[in-house]
């Protein structure tokens, strides 16, 4: 037999797992929808103010608790307002019926050419077979007291618009949106370049002689028209042709395409030479084109060219080419281009008299210096063609020398010698001349002192 005390103390452990064991309690949490009573799942359940659990995909939650006391249970979930309860600590299963939350939706409707608002339009908005029907104020909008978690069907109708309808799916905010309707009586102008295929904006279109209005940037315009009816369709703009055609617009036509040319403008150019004096027979080139020569008064007339920028160059043999850009706009006007003279490479030799290379020798041209003598005596400048120039040429102790010289357009490069020679340094010359001077007096006084004093006496005949 097993000892008293021990036998006592397993009878006590097992008394007190058993009283642990009857102390747990099990609830079981079942979340649907108040109104088509679906379970739902993951939905948020809170225990005393804590997150504890999520519901299945058959929307519980088990909660097991010591059932000594009542539970605090809060379920929340999206597009739902919450729902709260003290449970008692007995129950064991528990029904949370979810009602959905009150929203607002808001529905905006524009003409998708002007972008104004529409009103009067008929806004069905449909769920769980309930349809709402309201009619778009002076903004556009029609709103809408709606359920969260809810899926709707929108369908729109307006007088002269195509229907629209959708699917608007509600969370747990507030929705607006919006939407752009066709004109059931739209009808579309493209209007193009004739030559270049470009769109043409600001065109102003005329039915009727009545304005309808004027094309985008894309070169469209949409505009209401009554179809099944003839119209005088009339196209213009500044620099085109204008264009006009009768026809009937039918109950199949959706576009109209209309290709209009711009009218030749013109231009003159007017060719000069630095002096302002005309120059006939220069080639004028137009985006790389000949388009023509000046005549005797130094102008050429393009009657071709239409309204837009043009690359201009103006060329002749002696002369440096000018190139612009032009731009011709609404009128025909004069385009002046002034032509300098080209210029050749001169080579300035300098020389002594001896054909010696002379380095260092400045360099002028018509009295402006343009450099010196390399150590070759040689110095290359630039000057004009058909033109006289005045080459001068200066080094100390040498005397300037000054020649003319003309360059026959069409060579390239010309030479010219200036031979220069030593200049007389007449400060030496009048040192030199004063010091024999001084010599020569020196002399003669030397002379005279020795006659007066050095000369013999005789005696004459009678004094013997």
């Amino acid at each position: 037999m097993y000892p008293r005390p021990r036998f006592l103390f397993a009878i006590l452990l097992l008394l007190l797992l058993c009283s642990s064991a009857q102390a747990t309690t099990s609830l079981l949490i079942t979340v649907r929808d108040s109104i088509d009573n679906v379970t739902l799942s993951h939905a948020t359940v809170y225990v005393n103010s804590a997150n504890y659990a999520r519901t299945n995909s058959l929307g519980q939650a088990l909660l097991t608790h010591s059932g000594l006391n009542d539970q605090e249970i809060r379920v929340s979930m999206s597009g739902y307002n919450d729902w709260s309860q003290t449970v008692s600590k007995n129950t064991t299963a528990l029904l949370v019926n979810l009602s959905r939350k009150t929203l607002t939706f808001k529905s905006t409707l524009f003409d998708s050419d002007t972008l104004n608002p529409i009103s009067g339009a008929r806004v069905n908005l449909t769920a769980e077979n309930v349809t709402q029907t309201k009619l778009t104020d002076s903004s556009g909008t029609a709103t809408f007291a709606v359920t969260g978690a809810t899926i709707y069907s929108i369908d729109i109708t307006a007088p002269n618009y195509e229907s629209r309808s959708g699917t608007i799916v509600m969370g747990a905010d507030d929705q607006e949106v919006q939407y752009k309707l066709l004109s059931g009586n739209s009808f579309s102008f493209v209007v193009t370049d004739k030559d270049t295929g470009k769109t043409v904006p600001a065109a102003e279109v005329r039915l009727n002689a009545v304005l309808a209005g004027k094309t985008d940037e894309r070169g469209i315009l949409i505009t209401p028209i009554t179809r099944g009816k003839t119209y005088t369709i009339e196209i213009s703009k500044d620099g085109y042709n204008s264009y006009m055609e009768s026809r009937v617009i039918s109950e199949t036509d959706a576009i109209y395409y209309a290709s209009i040319s711009k009218t030749p403008l013109g231009a003159y150019i007017f060719v000069t030479d630095e002096s302002k004096k005309p120059l006939d027979g220069a080639d004028v080139y137009v985006d790389g084109s000949l388009a023509g020569t000046t005549n005797e008064y130094g102008r050429m007339s393009s009657s071709t060219l239409v309204s837009g920028d043009y690359t201009v160059e103006v060329r002749k043999t002696g002369y440096t080419p000018q190139s612009r850009t032009i731009t011709i706009s609404s009128t025909s006007r004069d385009y002046t281009f002034t032509l300098p003279l080209a210029n050749a490479a001169l080579t300035v030799t300098v020389q002594d008299n001896d054909n010696k290379a002379l380095p260092g020798a400045s360099v002028l041209v018509d009295g402006a210096s343009v450099g010196m003598t390399d150590n070759n005596g040689q110095f290359v400048t630039s000057i004009p063609f058909n033109t006289d120039v005045n080459i001068s040429v200066t080094k100390e102790g040498y005397v300037p020398q000054s020649v003319k010289k003309q360059v026959i357009s069409g060579n390239a490069t010309a030479a010219v010698t200036v031979v220069v020679g030593k200049s007389i340094d007449w400060g030496l010359i009048g040192m030199i001349a004063l010091g024999a001077l001084a010599i020569l007096i020196l002399f003669v006084i030397i002379r005279a002192l020795g006659k007066r004093s050095g000369r013999p006496h005789i005696r004459r005949r009678d004094e013997i």
